[in-house]
């Protein structure tokens, strides 16, 4: 609520674990998915921020910026005793001029191109007071997860379980398949094959009913097109 109140919708937008709670939220979802942790993509490619003012709005908190012991490790960290903000940019995106934290380069999220191109608003109210939340949809968000756990060994299960939360919030997969382009589909498809056990730990998570429909949601976005078999509940 902090950070939105200091930053605006229009300059950044959420990821990680709090992204997935949002939408867990809103799709009604009975799981728990304890973090602290704030994550954002900034748009620094649209010029809407800099990398100067979310240091000084995220100093203004109290936050304080904590480079790697590796010089030559990009930035993203600030904390503020136990609790952290991670700043990040796109993989692919351009900043004119570059933006730097610290007098170094910014971490590039995989996948944090797509993710700002298919980013919503929701609004958050706690008691009379309410913030407006730019977050990925529901696929950006699913293939954010995708391309986490391609890159993060160390996270992998944390990440297969935001994966199968998201899966579970699809209520129509078909409607989505048209919005699948570039590398969504392989990412997608990491996150399925890893989860082809019906009782993967990721999967019991969730209540039987979220469970089914979303190994559904996953493997109707994972296959290729032309060989896709509905399941009966789905077919014309």
């Amino acid at each position: 609520m902090e950070l939105a109140k200091a930053l605006p919708a229009t300059k950044w937008t959420l990821v990680g674990g709090l992204m997935v709670q949002l939408h867990a939220a809103a799709a009604g979802l009975r799981v728990t998915r304890p973090t602290a942790d704030v994550d954002i993509v900034l748009h620094v490619e649209t010029g809407a921020v800099t990398a100067s003012e979310v240091t000084e709005s995220l100093g203004g908190l109290g936050y304080e910026l904590q480079p790697s012991i590796d010089r030559s490790a990009p930035a993203h960290r600030f904390i503020r005793g136990q609790e952290q903000v991670d700043v990040m940019v796109a993989d692919h995106g351009v900043a004119k001029p570059p933006q730097r934290l610290g007098g170094r380069d910014i971490f590039r999220l995989p996948a944090g191109t797509q993710a700002l191109q298919r980013t919503m608003y929701c609004q958050i109210t706690t008691g009379k007071e309410a913030v407006t939340i730019s977050i990925p949809n529901t696929l950006g968000a699913l293939v954010l997860k995708g391309a986490a756990f391609r890159e993060d060994s160390r996270d992998g299960r944390r990440h297969l379980d935001d994966a199968a939360v998201l899966a579970a919030t699809i209520t129509d997969a078909l409607k989505v398949v048209p919005e699948l382009k570039g590398s969504d589909r392989s990412r997608v498809q990491t996150i399925h094959t890893a989860l082809l056990d019906p009782l993967h730990p990721s999967w019991l998570m969730l209540e039987e009913h979220d469970r089914v429909g979303a190994r559904d949601a996953l493997r109707i976005l994972a296959s290729n097109p032309q060989g896709l078999v509905l399941p009966m509940g789905l077919r014309q």
